[in-house]
């Protein structure tokens, strides 16, 4: 769309930000109109909406909304292992965090059941082949691999930050404590916690994995180094869907038993 070379309009990410920003709006809603019915559908987009770090997003341009898009389709989507495989594939590649999640999506409904688990593993590695086919467009992909890897994890695993206190040591200052050292202990722990979100519950509902997924992905961004609010919306629509289902249910168990009332006061025959 245009591209100067230089740090300018940048239209494409302009163009980007919008269409993920509408896409996770659209998989909100059909989120809802799954689990919830219509008025869930309305709830979980507005919420999207309304929520002001996902509009900080957007503002800013930035790709923040890319991840949570795919997980949003792929939990829209959960009872194909084949699709919840390869949007959570699409997720990882895009934001390394969501890789965190792939012991609990392949254990979802029951770790128990093999065919699901072959079917989400040809999804993640179709998904994960087609992200990594534009090597191919270069003239040594080995070389591009190698660029991939060191401006992406290689940068971020040696990464200086002040926005977490994993990385006050670098500061030296007095009465700042260095607590580089517990950091592995939290990542450690952290990856212990997604490992065993395989196994438990023994077999999940949709609620349950929601709650797991945000849960999971708000370890992550307790334990990494560089931290920000644009990093908040990774979460957000699997958190919300926590919150506002239930409500959903509870405020619609009105209705259901009045509709019950009203039928038992008409007469047979």
């Amino acid at each position: 769309m245009g591209w100067t070379g230089y740090w300018d309009k940048l239209p494409a990410a302009h163009a980007t930000a919008i269409a993920f920003d509408l896409l996770a709006m659209l998989g909100m809603f059909l989120i809802g109109r799954r689990f919830g019915g219509a008025r869930l559908a309305v709830m979980l987009p507005f919420g999207w909406a309304a929520y002001p770090f996902t509009q900080y997003v957007s503002s800013s341009n930035t790709n923040d909304a890319i991840m949570p898009a795919f997980l949003i389709f792929g939990f829209w989507l959960l009872t194909s292992s084949f699709a919840r495989g390869a949007f959570l594939a699409l997720a990882g590649w895009t934001k390394f965090a969501a890789l965190l999640l792939v012991p609990l999506w392949a254990g979802y409904p029951e770790a128990r059941r093999l065919p699901g688990k072959v079917a989400f593993t040809g999804g993640f590695l179709v998904a994960t082949l087609t992200a990594f086919s534009i090597l191919l467009l270069e003239a040594n992909p080995a070389h591009a691999a190698r660029v991939f890897w060191d401006r992406t994890f290689g940068w971020q695993v040696g990464r200086d930050s002040p926005f977490s206190i994993w990385g006050w040591g670098q500061y030296h200052a007095a009465g700042i404590p260095d607590l580089g050292w517990l950091q592995p202990v939290a990542i450690g722990m952290l990856v212990l916690g997604a490992v065993a979100c395989y196994f438990l519950p023994r077999r999940k509902t949709p609620l349950q994995l929601a709650a797991l997924t945000a849960a999971l992905l708000i370890g992550f961004e307790l334990t990494v180094t560089h931290w920000f609010y644009l990093y908040i919306p990774w979460f957000f629509p699997l958190a919300v869907f926590v919150v506002l289902a239930p409500r959903a249910r509870r405020r619609a168990q009105p209705d259901l038993e009045s509709d019950r009332q009203d039928l038992e006061l008409v007469p047979a025959g």
